[in-house]
């Protein structure tokens, strides 16, 4: 009995983190630059269950098979995939079609990789994240170095399709990209940023949109259909805590009378 509920609330701790995952991806269905997330789990390893209700006496034990008792999470899986593309009309937003990320900085000066190209401009004129992170260029020596765009964007802010950054009183810069072999290797720091170790920057060969984001990669209709499947799969579980409760009371009645 005791396994029976250890069994039903690890089904629910489950089923309980799941639901929220997928809450999560709705809830940033809107957001630029988003990936979707997939929590996956498996049953835990078979145990081997016997009695004593062999021999003639019925007093030797006896093999009844393995059963699995319960499941388990096993990891966080990201869909790197992309998203559409969507028109701003905004200077500062911009796209790439391809799978690199934009090369961004905090103000500690460590590194993230974002698909978000929901862009702005501080006071200094350089672009930053909404989060306020400097977008980075890349240098001729492969250094980096914030994008610097001033504060006339009206007249003074052009981005190319090759990723070069073009301004009125400065040379040229470059985009800093980033492209990872396996994306997967990435670990989310919340919203859209990530951050990992073996990133390639890249030059030409991606193209830049001007005006435009990269929409969330949710797909809507696999939030809802697993949704409901994780609401069946609560319903089916309580109907066993039910029964279980039910079984738990008579068992207790009985004693009592005894």
């Amino acid at each position: 009995m005791i396994r029976g509920l250890q069994t039903l609330t690890n089904s629910f701790n489950v089923l309980t983190e799941k639901q929220k995952n997928l809450a999560a991806n709705a809830a940033n269905t809107n957001t630029p630059g988003y990936k979707s997330q997939t929590l996956l789990s498996s049953t835990t390893e078979n145990v081997g269950v016997h009695n004593y209700t062999g021999g003639i006496e019925a007093n030797q034990r006896r093999d009844i098979g393995d059963i699995v008792f319960s499941n388990q999470l096993d990891e966080a899986v990201r869909n790197f995939s992309s998203g559409g593309l969507q028109s701003t009309d905004n200077k500062t937003d911009l796209a790439i079609n391809g799978d690199a990320f934009f090369t961004v900085r905090n103000q500690a000066g460590d590194l993230y990789y974002t698909k978000n190209g929901n862009f702005t401009v501080n006071d200094e004129g350089n672009l930053i994240t909404q989060e306020g992170y400097e977008v980075l260029g890349i240098e001729p020596n492969g250094g980096m170095t914030p994008i610097s765009v001033g504060t006339d964007l009206e007249h003074t802010f052009n981005v190319d399709s090759y990723g070069f950054v073009h301004t009125a009183n400065q040379a040229p810069q470059f985009l800093y990209l980033t492209q990872f072999d396996d994306p997967n290797g990435l670990t989310s720091e919340g919203g859209t940023l990530f951050q990992g170790a073996n990133g390639i920057p890249v030059g030409q060969g991606f193209q830049i949109d001007q005006g435009y984001v990269e929409s969330s990669n949710v797909d809507m209709v696999d939030v809802m259909t697993n949704m409901l499947q994780i609401s069946r799969e609560f319903e089916a579980n309580q109907r066993v805590l039910q029964s279980t409760d039910e079984t738990l009371r008579k068992a207790t009645q009985e004693v009592g009378r005894t």
